[in-house]
């Protein structure tokens, strides 16, 4: 089975996956965690058109990890690369003050050396606002419409979100904003000499060709 990382699938994500700290105030949930996991992979292949990274873990599971076109400022990497790897990712909740810009996601990168090995970190905010159609707090039930007019309700499920649905009313407009951090080492190379840390938002670095 395949599982896909990194997926602007905001609300949905939001909404169903357990939360593990919480920070909670009456019109926001911030800072909920709903993802870690460390573990050490074979890159199988890589897409450049659709930009995704296939891994395959050591029992055998594949991921799909898809690299934002922002992010640019990454180690290379090849087919049957061993790379050790992090995925770390948050979720967060607050209701938008009438009149405010929508929010807008960001993306930044950085590549250096962890013990000699090539290595790359990648920080996605990935920001929606969605419009409150209907609340049953005491169902932990919300009906939103997003800015693509697909109307949905959902049931929520993380306990550090719930009291939110207190805050909320028909007509609110809500900024929902999920953080994925990947960090990564490619553990069959290394490098020689003095290296150095290179970190940009966007851009592309001319790269460091490490010794095999």
């Amino acid at each position: 089975m395949t599982r896909r990382l990194l997926r602007p699938a905001l609300t949905a994500l939001l909404f169903a996956a357990p939360a593990s700290t919480l920070h909670i105030s009456r019109a926001a949930a911030q800072a909920v965690i709903t993802g870690n996991q460390s573990m050490t992979a074979t890159v199988e292949t890589i897409d450049p058109e659709t930009r995704t990274v296939l891994l395959r873990d050591k029992k055998g599971g594949l991921l799909n990890l898809t690299i934002p076109k922002d992010a640019k400022n990454l180690p290379h990497l090849e087919a049957g690369d061993q790379i050790s790897v992090r995925f770390f990712q948050t979720m967060a909740a607050d209701i938008a003050a009438p009149g405010t810009p929508l929010p807008e996601s960001t993306v930044s990168s950085a590549k250096g050396y962890a013990r000699r090995h090539p290595h790359g970190t990648l920080v996605s905010f990935q920001r929606q606002r969605v419009k409150v159609v209907t609340v049953d707090a005491a169902a932990h039930k919300v009906t939103i419409i997003d800015h693509a007019d697909i109307t949905r309700t959902i049931t929520v499920r993380q306990k550090a979100l719930q009291p939110l649905l207190n805050s909320l009313k028909t007509g609110d407009d809500v900024d929902v904003t999920t953080m994925d951090a990947v960090s990564f080492s490619v553990l069959n190379r290394t490098v020689n000499g003095d290296v150095s840390v290179t970190e940009k938002t966007g851009e592309q670095t001319p790269a460091v060709t490490p010794a095999h």
